[in-house]
């Protein structure tokens, strides 16, 4: 082979399998004919005495580590591919008279990862993370009047195994991009006005009766010349409810004075006899509206939804404003194709109405964080909203890390904060994937769930990987996590949680079936759309019978994933194929049709049993039958081959004996044993991949070491059995030739004189065994999906691989004329030293051990 071929074959491998350590291009990518919408005037806080300006549009965007700062437009909102620090500039103005009658602040509506935001040069703000709205006071000692303000973004997005949420190796996570996706506008409040207020109530369904706690701020930052210490300077607030069919109730006026740069806080309390009840049958909410007067005028007004129901876990069921409920719900995971989450409104109506329509009454916003119009449409369209904490199965020793439990308990109360004023929220949830035995896990879980009882009365929820849950002081609901299994697979399991800990208390999280294997002619063939409809059918049936809290079924929409999964089939865009509907929102897909028909207790939609299918490649038995053929001619085509054969598998050290002293050994032979070994390596190699294709522990254990380009890689090789073959092939091919210079840079230590023939031979005839696995190349991937005796199968293969490093050991021993302890113990320092370095790199870059160690305890190995 010439040097070229053999340098491409080289690049193509390292290219394939070794961790990239270049920094990859920020490609952006922006909305087209997005527009700020000024007509969602509750989401934005538009009154007669408040106003926006959007800051959406064109900014500049440079390299934080750009020393010339280059600079590109780039229009906002949009999203960038890749890691990087990046800064976003963009001038605003404000007339004297706004400055003059106005306060202002800084709204963003979602951004990721951290930033640094500063006015003028001046720091203002520093989010450490999350992709939940927040705002910023912007001071007006720092604004210009006679010409344009700079506001400043420092962005700094890059996925972490250890310092963000959610962690680079969370499970089955949407594609995260970074930038700023969400809307950024500056508010102008009056100089004297309402901080966001806060509303709380408690529904009494036996009395029917609510009791409301209004609290709210009042701030004077009016520097106007004005006489605070006059008799008529008061102040007036005065709380107006509007019901749903429009009758207004008035509550008790507030009168006080409030002194300059002071402010008062008010509460008050106020009752409602047979209130208006929100429900997702019939979402009725009331419009809470607050006034602030001054000296008579009007100077300030707020408004909130509210939508009064109550829901309590009780022991035996879940109880809706005082009935027994059940919670039919759906996650939701936005994904807009190459955009991630960002939606446009009208696109993210569009989602929140089919979900209601295909008959859910909750929605669960799961591994994300929503935008907060899904709320408001959540509100108005009928459905009760979880939302959570995207923290997923996180490491036992990253959970009791002092680090992560202050970044997790900031996070959570940002994350409180950016949505309290949303009351169609039913429970906030924790995380997922927890397991109950991990005890540092569960210390993380109980803190936070006691934190947010402190700040709220909302409900808390964790999810379970595991059903071996105890009961956990201040979590309200228990979530179970499914994948391609139903509940009443664990029936004793779900026994237990429900005497334990009450069946109103206990729900499915989310139901998971993958589809990898597209349409098919019935579900008798897994993982197929029709198996997806028949599990969703066998799983809405389970609690006809059943009592529990509920279900989420995972999820409404195909979506796109932060790696490329095995288990969901190889897909270039790392598409996640478990939604009731593509990513192209099409409802042909029958487990759509069969969940509505279930919810909405309509005409039974058929769902077609078929015949099974053999899903092995014909292309296993293809190449192992040329091989087979290929190895036959060469067997007889000389009786030379067949004593080399017979000598070098049979009494090893007089052949490498023969080896090193130069004795005639068939250059052709060789090279076509070379090629046969190599293929025979990739068709063995190969059909482990398709295998294990569709094995969570093989794809939990490879996303263990953070690396999405080698599980792409892995992915593209286990779903392409042809191709896979070939490239497996061409590796071993090169491994060998790698293998040969490594035995001959050996022999420089060595007095024997050793050619590059004798390595070369050495390596080739000591792999020889290999063709005795034609056959097993040809039925492996059937033998182990009949899944008889895969353990014995396994450790065949491992001994076999033992076998065969012997007799390499034993020809680089003879070869060398050494003794051959001292080639034992170097030949395994040295395996020991690559292994360690790997597993070094990427525990100090992705903490794969302690990954490793999660996703064992997962699946009950250690």
């Amino acid at each position: 082979m010439g040097f070229p071929k053999l340098f491409i074959y080289i690049f193509s491998l390292l290219t394939l399998l070794l961790p990239h350590f270049s920094y990859p291009q920020i490609i952006f990518k922006e909305m087209p004919g997005y527009k700020f919408n000024y007509t969602e005037k509750d989401l934005f806080d538009i009154t007669e005495s408040r106003n926006v300006i959007s800051l959406d549009g064109k900014w500049q965007v440079y390299n934080a580590n750009d020393k010339e700062q280059k600079r590109v437009n780039v229009n906002l909102p949009s999203v960038f591919q890749g890691d990087g620090v990046l800064v976003f500039e963009k001038a605003f103005g404000l007339t004297k008279e706004e400055i003059s009658n106005n306060k202002f602040k800084i709204y963003f509506l979602g951004l990721n990862y951290s930033a640094d935001i500063s006015v003028n040069n001046v720091i203002i703000y520093r989010h450490t993370g999350g992709t939940f709205s927040f705002n910023i006071d912007l001071p007006k000692d720092i604004i210009y009047t006679n010409r344009k303000n700079i506001l400043s973004v420092r962005l700094n997005y890059k996925s972490d195994a250890e310092n963000t949420i959610p962690v680079k190796q969370g499970f089955l996570i949407p594609k995260n991009y970074g930038g700023i996706f969400g809307d950024i506008y500056i508010q102008l409040l009056p100089n004297i006005s309402i901080s966001d207020p806060d509303i709380s109530y408690k529904y009494e369904p036996k009395i029917n009766k609510v009791r409301f706690v209004l609290s709210s701020k009042i701030d004077d930052k009016d520097f106007s010349s004005r006489d605070t210490t006059a008799r008529e300077d008061i102040f007036n607030l005065k709380v107006v409810f509007q019901s749903p069919v429009g009758n207004i109730t008035i509550g008790q006026d507030q009168t006080f004075q409030l002194s300059r740069n002071k402010e008062k806080s008010l509460t008050q309390n106020y009752e409602i006899a047979s209130p208006f009840v929100w429900s997702p049958s019939n979402p009725q909410s009331y419009n809470v509206s607050f006034y602030l007067y001054h000296n008579g005028n009007l100077i300030d007004r707020v408004n909130r939804k509210v939508s009064v129901y109550s829901l309590i876990p009780g022991k035996d069921s879940l109880l809706f404003n005082g009935s027994s409920f059940t919670l039919e719900g759906v996650t939701y995971i936005p994904s807009n194709y190459e955009y991630g989450s960002m939606l446009t409104f009208e696109q993210m109506e569009k989602d929140i109405r089919l979900i209601k329509e295909t008959g859910f009454n909750c929605i669960r916003f799961s591994k994300v964080i929503p935008h907060p119009y899904y709320l408001t449409l959540c509100e108005k369209i009928g459905l009760l909203a979880f939302i959570e904490v995207p923290i997923n199965l996180i490491p036992g020793k990253l959970s009791s890390d002092q680090n992560f439990i202050q970044r997790s308990q900031n996070y959570l109360n940002n994350f409180l904060k950016s949505y309290k004023r949303y009351s169609v929220i039913a429970a906030v949830g924790l995380g997922s994937s927890y397991l109950p035995e991990v005890e540092a896990q569960i210390n993380l879980l109980s803190s936070l769930a006691a934190m947010t009882k402190k700040q709220s009365q909302i409900l808390t929820y964790a999810s379970f990987a595991k059903y071996n849950v105890t009961r956990i002081e201040n979590i309200d609901l228990y979530g179970l996590e499914f994948i391609n299994t139903l509940p009443n697979q664990f029936f004793s399991e779900i026994q237990n949680l429900k005497k334990e800990l009450g069946a109103g208390k206990v729900f499915i999280s989310e139901a998971t079936y993958t589809v990898n294997a597209g349409n098919s002619d019935g579900y008798v063939n897994k993982f197929t759309y029709e198996a997806q409809a028949a599990y969703f059918d066998e799983l809405i049936n389970y609690f006809s019978s059943n009592v529990l809290a509920g279900y989420f079924l995972n999820t409404m929409f195909d979506y796109r994933g932060e790696y490329s999964s095995f288990i969901t089939g190889y897909s270039p865009d790392n598409i996640y194929h478990i939604g009731l509907s593509g990513e192209d929102r099409d409802n042909n897909r029958i487990a759509l049709k069969v969940v509505s028909a279930k919810l909405h207790n309509s005409e039974k939609v058929t769902i077609p049993i078929g015949s099974k299918k053999d899903d092995s490649p014909m292309i296993f038995i293809v190449f192992g039958i040329i091989l087979a053929i290929i190895l036959g001619g060469l067997v007889n085509s000389g009786r030379k081959f067949r004593e080399d054969s017979s000598r070098a598998l049979l009494r090893p050290y007089n052949f490498f004996a023969d080896v090193r002293d130069q004795r005639l050994i068939s250059g052709f032979h060789s090279n076509v044993l070379v090629i046969l070994v190599s293929t025979i390596s990739g068709l063995i190699i190969s059909n482990l991949l398709f295998y294990f294709k569709g094995n969570l522990l093989f794809e939990r254990a490879i996303l263990a070491f953070g690396s999405h380009g080698i599980l792409k890689a892995f992915n593209y090789l286990a779903w392409r059995p042809f191709l896979s073959i070939l490239w497996l092939s061409i590796a071993s091919f090169i491994f060998f030739i790698l293998l040969t210079l490594l035995v001959k840079g050996g022999s420089f230590f060595v007095r024997n004189r050793v050619y590059y023939s004798s390595a070369y031979y050495t390596v080739i005839w000591s792999f020889l065994p290999l063709l005795l696995l034609i056959p097993l190349g040809i039925i492996l991937y059937r033998v182990l999906s009949a899944d008889i005796a895969n353990i014995y199968i396994f450790l065949a293969l491992i001994i076999f691989s033992f076998w065969i490093f012997y007799r390499l050991m034993q020809g680089i021993y003879v070869i060398f004329d050494v003794n051959s302890s001292s080639v034992y113990f170097y030949s395994l320092l040295l395996i020991a030293i690559v292994f360690s370095s790997v597993i070094i790199y990427y525990e100090i870059s992705n903490s794969v051990i302690e990954y490793l160690q999660i996703t064992l305890k997962l699946y009950n190995i250690i």
